[in-house]
């Protein structure tokens, strides 16, 4: 089988990693496209135009400002349209093989993740189901509510962000509250005098 991914993930780069660097790196492979880097995150994405020759750097180890680095094939980015799902209402005991375990039964899964606290490690409560097939989702969705470990959960399709009507504001009209852990819709009010 052909190898057709061109993009590279590189985790636990340097602080003082730069574009130029990490671009002549890997140009000894093949021609490197595009270098991105998020030096806060420890991370970078390096294209390349042929994809055989990501597939080369693939077998070597990269050590870059005497660091080692781990290289791996980026996820390519696929239309998930309406094969996502959103679970809510998650009991914070769940683990993701009790979660995963219990989608499953609906159809082959692509990714199943429940969304934890990064702090306490524990669940947020919410979590998110994509599938192989929209026929999954849809037999999924066909309930509103599911029991999952003596809870009941609320699902529904997720909403890509470029299909969310647009309140003329320049944001969507919800948002995602962290700190409140929940959705909040977005009404404008005149507020009488304030002009």
């Amino acid at each position: 089988m052909e190898f057709t991914n061109p993009k590279l993930v590189i985790n636990g780069i340097s602080t003082d990693m730069d574009e130029r660097i990490l671009r002549g790196h890997f140009s000894a492979y093949g021609e490197v496209k595009h270098v991105v880097i998020n030096v806060r995150k420890a991370i970078a994405f390096v294209t390349f135009v042929d994809p055989s020759k990501a597939q080369i750097s693939l077998q070597h180890q990269h050590i870059i400002l005497g660091r080692k680095v781990e290289v791996r094939p980026a996820k390519p980015k696929v239309e998930i349209g309406k094969r996502k799902i959103f679970v809510g209402g998650l009991p914070r005991s769940i683990t993701d093989e009790e979660f995963k375990g219990y989608f499953e039964k609906f159809g082959s899964i692509v990714d199943a993740v429940v969304i934890h606290d990064k702090e306490t490690k524990r669940s947020r409560g919410f979590g998110f189901v994509t599938y192989e097939a929209e026929e999954s989702a849809n037999l999924v969705l066909q309930t509103n509510f599911h029991l999952l470990n003596n809870k009941r959960v609320e699902v529904k399709k997720v909403t890509p962000r470029k299909e969310m009507v647009p309140t003329g504001f320049g944001f969507p009209p919800h948002y995602y509250d962290p700190y409140y852990q929940t959705y909040f819709y977005v009404v404008w009010v005149p507020i009488p005098g304030f002009y």
